[in-house]
């Protein structure tokens, strides 16, 4: 961490807002941070970095081989508008709905929304919720209410 003085603002975790906020440095130790003054609550507290950020004397930096390893763990993403052609393309018998808040949708449906366009449902996350990938975004529609 770089050298800092007393007086410095910088970023730091807050105990009683309980989220990273600027600080101001109030006491430091060598080089290391102590003390910190909250400028959201006015508290001054023991200098915790923020959540999320790594010092990086804590901790050597990962090695090629674990970042590679990493990598292959990691879900390839792929573009939405990718997904949704290949699964348009896919659904060519699939029911047709025209979605209202009223249609009874089921997984794989393909509906034509007024607002969406044309979109497949993926996943049907609750009795009246269901995930429906559009060409540009995955959104939750209801479905059947009365």
């Amino acid at each position: 961490m770089p050298a800092k003085n007393t007086g410095d603002e910088i970023l730091a975790y807050c105990g009683s807002c309980k989220m990273d906020l600027t600080a101001v440095i109030v006491a430091t130790v060598g080089s290391k941070i102590a003390k910190v003054l909250c400028k959201t609550c006015k508290k001054e507290r023991a200098y915790r970095p923020p959540k999320g950020v790594q010092d990086p004397a804590a901790s050597p930096p990962p090695s090629r081989a674990s970042k590679a390893r990493a990598a292959e763990k990691e879900p390839r993403s792929v573009p939405v508008q990718e997904e949704w052609s290949r699964l348009m393309a896919d659904a060519e018998k699939a029911r047709k709905v025209k979605y209202t808040p009223k249609a009874q949708l089921q997984l794989g449906d393909v509906i034509d929304h007024p607002m969406f366009g044309p979109g497949i449902v993926t996943k049907l996350t609750h009795p009246d919720k269901a995930d429906v990938l559009f060409k540009e975004d995955l959104k939750i529609l209801i479905h059947s209410r009365a």
